[in-house]
């Protein structure tokens, strides 16, 4: 018995022995009502307990439902709708973060040979040794004396007979046509030649004795095929194949009974001189 049961207890007792009451208490009156007091403070003592722990667990799931609880680090997280009263809370890992370093995919695996490119590898011919194409250069020609686009060594077109004679060229056996001499031609730097001199043209015309070729490879042994790749504008003519070379020069290709071209010469295009 605590100290208010004590005060209740006195203060009953003081009452009951009050005489203004006209009532005689009962024998035991005293220790009943003081028991009935002590379970009616009992009674008021549980109901306050236990409406404040249903407010207390109200707050909680309240307060739970509001927001997620997050570790630091991020790798666990604990969800209030998983929390309850009675329950122990459950630690979910969270999705890991992506990692910074970017993947780099493999290079797709190379393609095989398709069946085009066997084929088309497969049906090609082999290359024949010795076989002309249109890409072939012409065969080059030097043999012989080099003719070159305005004369032959130190023979020259359009030279004088004077000019000749102090190169020291000298020229003999003449032979005149109607307006026109053919000379041999000999002298240092000279190789063996013919040639025509026009009195106002001077030189006109020369032939070398014997094989001669071009700066370009052709000549004596060249093909008729070989003189026109060598120069786009070369015309058919009576005598041969004539093909300019700039200035007033050009060459003049005399072809053998086999079409091969058996001599070479070079003229002026601006003369008096008959042939």
């Amino acid at each position: 018995m605590n100290e208010s049961e004590d005060e209740l207890e006195q203060q009953l007792r003081a009452l009951f022995a009050d005489e203004r009451l006209g009532v005689e208490p009962t024998a035991g009156a005293g220790p009943a009502i003081v028991a009935g007091a002590r379970r009616r403070r009992q009674r008021q003592r549980v109901m306050m307990a236990s409406t404040g722990a249903v407010c207390a667990l109200g707050i909680v799931a309240g307060g739970l439902t509001a927001f997620r609880l997050h570790t630091q680090n991020g790798t666990t997280q604990i969800t209030a709708s998983q929390l309850t009263a009675s329950e122990t809370p459950v630690l979910t890992p969270a999705p890991e973060p992506p990692s910074s370093v970017p993947t780099v995919a493999a290079p797709p695996p190379a393609a095989p040979p398709s069946a085009e490119m066997h084929a088309s590898t497969e049906l090609r011919p082999p290359p024949r040794h010795g076989a002309s194409t249109p890409t072939d250069a012409p065969a080059k020609i030097t043999s012989g004396s080099l003719l070159t686009a305005d004369g032959l060594g130190g023979l020259k077109l359009g030279m004088t007979e004077t000019q000749l004679a102090d190169q020291g060229i000298k020229l003999t056996n003449a032979k005149h046509t109607a307006n026109c001499t053919y000379y041999d031609v000999q002298g240092a730097g000279v190789p063996a030649a013919t040639a025509l001199v026009s009195p106002s043209s001077g030189v006109v015309l020369v032939k070398p004795d014997g094989a001669a070729h071009t700066p370009e490879g052709v000549g004596s042994g060249s093909s008729k095929d070989d003189v026109l790749a060598s120069y786009p504008g070369t015309s058919v003519e009576s005598g041969g194949l004539v093909a300019p070379v700039g200035g007033d020069g050009s060459y003049l290709f005399t072809l053998s009974d086999d079409g091969a071209v058996a001599s070479v010469d070079l003229r002026s295009t601006n003369q008096d001189c008959a042939g």
